[in-house]
């Protein structure tokens, strides 16, 4: 990374249809492109269930956001979906302000964002 905040987005395949996306720094207009090319490859590559750990996220702004919801709405397009990780308190509260809380699941642990994809396993 040429400057001192960035982002780091690391994939992790869990099976044919699911993958966590790990996001770590800042997402913003500079660094947003990187990471929607990632998620989109994930949903060309059959991954119709993304998990975004957002636990190191430490900044998102507006083209994140839509990001995030542009690859919502792929997702169900394909029958499936887009979770939140354990968002920071600071990315937690913009997600309230803006009211995307309510498009997204929010879970707390990878554990129960896996589990609640688990269903949808055999679907499709």
């Amino acid at each position: 990374m040429s400057n001192l905040i960035g982002l780091t987005v690391r994939t992790r395949r869990v099976n044919a249809r699911t993958a966590v996306v790990t996001l770590e720094g800042e997402m913003d207009i500079f660094t947003t492109p990187r990471a929607r090319a990632t998620m989109l490859r994930l949903l060309d590559d059959g991954c119709h269930d993304l998990i975004v750990d957002l636990r190191q996220a430490a900044y998102l702004d507006s083209t994140a956001l839509g990001a995030l919801l542009g690859m919502l709405r792929r997702a169900r397009e394909r029958g499936g979906g887009v979770r939140l990780l354990a968002p920071s308190h600071s990315v937690y509260r913009l997600l309230e302000i803006t009211r995307l809380t309510l498009a997204f699941p929010i879970d707390a642990t990878e554990h129960d964002a896996l589990a609640a994809v688990g269903g949808r396993q055999g679907d499709a």
